[in-house]
């Protein structure tokens, strides 16, 4: 009986011990991960597995935790290099989204809540605590950007002006600015607004104007608007604005 009973307790150890590694596993074999460098900032996109180094100096024991410091500070989660096995998920925030062995800490699927300055702190101990390291992590979290959209106000034969806006449905975090091209695609300026007034009087030839949004982990750009004032003296005939495909 006390055999059967051990024999019960190692297979259920060994299949907690199985779960454990097999969760970490899928963390890191998951493709494409960003390793977090120590005081630096590390950007990244959401749903993405970001690896957090943990570097100890020392033979002893240790324990690892992991926290949150800015802009809310919790802990995470902790491990012993002794019990290798258990990991304590403190936070139901990232739970089942993190995984931890010896050498680094991986934080799976981010979000743009996950944005914020992290602690990676190695307590180490014989018989009693000697010392601690800790290794402080900024990351930034992102939204890629969605393709902008050209929307058009006025025309040149009623208001000495056209306005072109640029928006986006999904992004954080980005900027715009525009381009305008030649007929012949050469690139003649660039202009660092969201929207963009182009003068009837001034303009002087047929362009092309395209917007674009970026932030750190994307960019796109919309399909190109082309102006033509051919007609502007006219006054029976409007501007002609048309949406080029984008190739």
């Amino acid at each position: 009986m006390v055999q059967m009973l051990i024999m019960k307790f190692s297979d259920s150890f060994s299949v907690h011990i199985f779960k454990v590694a097999s969760v970490f596993h899928l963390f890191i074999e998951s493709g494409g991960a960003l390793l977090a460098r120590p005081d630096t900032i590390t950007n990244t996109p959401v749903g993405e597995l970001v690896q957090f180094p943990i570097q100890y100096n020392s033979t002893d024991q240790y324990d690892v935790t992991f926290r949150l410091n800015f802009p809310v500070p919790f802990k995470i989660l902790t491990w012993k290099s002794k019990y290798p096995e258990r990991i304590h998920i403190v936070h139901p925030l990232y739970q089942h989204r993190v995984g931890i062995d010896s050498h680094l800490v991986a934080l799976n699927d981010v979000h743009v809540n996950d944005t914020g300055v992290y602690e990676i702190q190695i307590d180490y101990y014989g018989i009693e605590l000697k010392n601690r390291d800790k290794s402080t992590f900024r990351m930034q979290v992102f939204e890629p950007v969605s393709q902008p959209v050209i929307g058009i106000l006025g025309d040149c034969v009623n208001s000495p002006n056209i306005t072109l806006s640029c928006s986006i449905s999904k992004g954080t975090n980005y900027l715009i600015h525009w381009e305008k091209v030649s007929m012949s695609g050469v690139l003649n300026e660039t202009y660092d607004v969201t929207v963009l007034v182009i003068d009837c009087v001034t303009e002087v030839q047929q362009q092309s104007y395209r917007c674009i949004a970026a932030n750190p982990v994307s960019n796109a750009t919309s399909n190109p608007v082309t102006v033509d004032l051919s007609n502007r003296a006219n006054p029976n005939e409007g501007l002609n604005l048309q949406q080029e495909t984008c190739t």
